[in-house]
């Protein structure tokens, strides 16, 4: 009788090998701006991190911003999510990645806000969980933001107003190896991974989304309506 435990060995372990790299989903990247062009009031973007999960094609993100009132740097992690997704370039063979996103909203999450980073993939990487994975080390693009201003300046000086903006930076995303597989190795999804950042940004001083106040009454202050 023919021995078959060798092969049976062997498939258990492909099979292992598979759901590891299932499991090991997430590509997380650091996010950075840089003003460029003409802009107003556009002046509070400052970092953040991107969360790709491979197999959904998809990307969230936990981005820190600049209080217009105090100042103080702070996290939200409802500005950006989206799309991604890898293509051949043509005429070669190089494969290229591109992680998009176009969004309206209010408050934060800009009335219109578009934004799009690409670069070309390296050979597998490991990204933990015992799998590699070939992804773009480094990405580069645009963001675009604007938001009507809101609100009124009463005659008696309280003011519920609040500034628009509209502006455009060039935005980097770099991969970072530690935080991708600390996800990877703690089997985490997307959406934990976005919460795992959020302490990192935490332990660093920088905490969520404060509690709106109204701004300060622009000068010349807006005209009451009559």
């Amino acid at each position: 009788m023919r021995r078959r435990t060798p092969f049976l060995l062997m498939l258990a372990a492909l099979l292992g090998l598979l759901v590891t790299g299932l499991q090991a989903q997430v590509v997380v990247y650091e996010l950075s701006f840089s003003n460029t062009g003409q802009n107003v009031n556009y002046s509070f973007l400052k970092g953040g991190y991107l969360v790709v999960d491979e197999n959904a094609s998809s990307f969230s993100s936990v981005v820190v911003l600049n209080d217009p009132v105090t100042f103080q740097p702070y996290y939200t992690t409802g500005l950006l999510s989206g799309s991604y997704m890898t293509m051949l370039e043509e005429g070669s063979n190089n494969e290229v990645a591109v992680i998009y996103s176009m969004s309206g909203g209010s408050g934060d999450s800009a009335d219109n806000i578009a934004f799009q980073v690409i670069g070309d993939t390296d050979n597998d990487t490991s990204v933990g969980g015992g799998a590699s994975l070939p992804i773009a080390k480094k990405l580069k693009g645009f963001l675009l933001a604007s938001a009507a201003e809101s609100g009124t300046t009463s005659t008696t000086g309280n003011s519920t107003f609040t500034y628009g903006f509209a502006g455009s930076s060039k935005a980097t995303a770099k991969f970072q190896s530690g935080l991708t597989k600390d996800a990877n190795n703690n089997r985490m999804d997307a959406a934990t991974t976005v919460t795992y950042l959020t302490e990192v940004l935490t332990e660093r001083g920088i905490g969520p989304e404060p509690t709106p106040t109204p701004s300060p009454s622009p000068s010349p202050s807006p005209t009451p309506a009559g």
